[in-house]
């Protein structure tokens, strides 16, 4: 029987209310915004166990890692993670409060309120309508391709191909007279002639 899994905002939430994750706290619980360690891999003093154990229990959470039967992969985690995060549409990242870089990068973010049952029918039929739309104008697009296509090879060409061929260049100079105009000039009619 598959186990059910708590969607990521309370599971988030009851990560940030445990305290066992270190630099995982709120900022200002009563505005919900938070903070996450965010310390880049690369950078000396990064710990596995230390720096990458939200985004671990988040793939444990998940499925998609299972202790001892795949390589650690905390890259793969972060990443995962990120795009969870970026999807929720109601948490936010707080950029202005967020530090990118060094042993102390965190990103900040806030918890918005849930969405109401009617903001989310909209949102549903929003992005539904967005899908047809964007599935209508791929058709129009194809058929137009294919019409094009259908044309080019549909076109017959003449057997005997003289009449668009020179066969009968004599190879004759045409001298050209040298003049100069500048451009806005206006040309009276004895000067066409």
């Amino acid at each position: 029987m598959p186990v059910s899994r708590m969607r990521m905002r309370p599971w988030l939430e009851m990560q940030i209310n445990s305290n066992q994750i270190p630099g995982l706290i709120w900022i200002n619980k009563d505005k919900m915004i938070f903070q996450i360690p965010w310390k880049h891999a690369a950078k000396h003093g990064w710990d596995m166990e230390k720096d990458a154990c939200l985004f671990r229990s988040w793939a444990i959470h998940t499925g998609r890692y299972k202790v001892g039967e795949k390589d650690p992969d905390p890259k793969t985690w972060k990443a995962n993670f990120r795009c969870a995060m970026n999807s929720l549409p109601d948490i936010e990242e707080v950029k202005d409060k967020s530090i990118n870089k060094g042993s102390s990068a965190v990103r900040v973010y806030r918890m918005l309120p849930p969405l109401t049952k009617d903001q989310k029918k909209e949102r549903k039929s929003k992005s539904s309508r967005e899908a047809r739309n964007k599935s209508k104008r791929k058709l129009c697009e194809d058929m137009r391709m294919e019409e094009s296509a259908e044309r080019l090879t549909s076109t017959p060409l003449p057997d005997d191909h003289s009449s668009y061929t020179a066969h009968d260049y004599t190879g004759q100079e045409v001298e050209v007279e040298n003049t100069s105009i500048t451009l806005g000039e206006s040309f009276s009619s004895e000067q066409r002639e």
